[in-house]
């Protein structure tokens, strides 16, 4: 996998992709390494509605936007996630308050240089996806309710109806997520995800107990839309075992990392 981590002289870390470089497109995944944020969200927490003061989340916010994208001014773009499946164009007309725009949106995406579009999560799924040629970028964020709904792809329709897409030319990434390891599910989710996909190879049964595998469960239904297989990529990391990652179920009460794209 062409995937790099990292490592600024602040601490900050992050997962990216340099062979994006010559596309003009920047994809990568934070880690929770070297902000501003006291426990319980130490210490690079990227969400205003976890609970922590809008100053240190803003100041987490600049210090990416600086460190990963070489920016010393602007915004890094967020929407009001709600595990749906909606996807929204961050044009230059957007509405928001200092990047947070008062959407429900589980997808954004632009083909705006110098205009990044986060999602978060902390067990989610974060992906990541480009339009080589056309220069444009998704970030998504898929729990179990965003994957069962199909939202990738919802993504990658509103990709080939704003930016006529072809399938050839897009690239996906997935985060850093809760891997099938350590995500027991209920039987009634694990027959929601039966009845809808025919494909249930993401479902493992271990001593009478679901697991669910969220990355597989995507990328099945990226295959399907017809994205080559060679045009995905995924870092195969689990936030429920890794504590360089934020994760929900491990710690409760926590920080988020995040997805970024941009175009420059």
């Amino acid at each position: 996998m062409q995937a790099q981590e990292k490592k600024k002289n602040s601490g900050l870390s992050f997962i990216t992709f340099p062979f994006l470089n010559k596309f003009h497109i920047f994809c990568g995944f934070t880690s929770r390494d070297a902000g501003y944020s006291k426990k319980p969200y130490d210490s690079l927490n990227l969400a205003y509605h976890v609970g922590e003061k809008r100053e240190t989340v803003g100041k987490n916010r600049r210090l990416v936007l600086y460190e990963m994208l070489h920016l010393d001014s602007g915004f890094i773009y967020s929407a009001r996630q709600v595990h749906g499946s909606n996807i929204i164009y961050v044009g230059q007309d957007i509405k928001h308050m200092s990047g947070d725009i008062p959407e429900d949106a589980d997808g954004l995406m632009t083909d705006l240089a110098n205009t990044p579009v986060m999602v978060m999560g902390a067990d989610c799924s974060l992906l990541l996806m480009a339009d080589i040629e056309r220069k444009a970028v998704c970030a998504v964020h898929a729990g179990w309710k965003g994957t069962l709904n199909g939202i990738v792809l919802n993504a990658l329709k509103a990709f080939r109806k704003k930016f006529d897409s072809k399938k050839k030319d897009i690239r996906v990434f997935i985060g850093p997520g809760i891997r099938q390891c350590c995500y027991e599910i209920s039987g009634k989710m694990t027959e929601s995800f039966r009845n809808k996909f025919r494909d249930s190879s993401f479902l493992t049964i271990k001593q009478n107990k679901s697991f669910l595998d969220l990355a597989k469960s995507n990328i099945n239904q990226l295959k399907s839309f017809g994205i080559p297989e060679v045009n995905i990529f995924d870092t195969g990391i689990c936030t429920g075992c890794d504590i360089k990652y934020y994760s929900y179920r491990r710690d409760g009460v926590t920080g988020r990392q995040a997805a970024i794209a941009m175009v420059f």
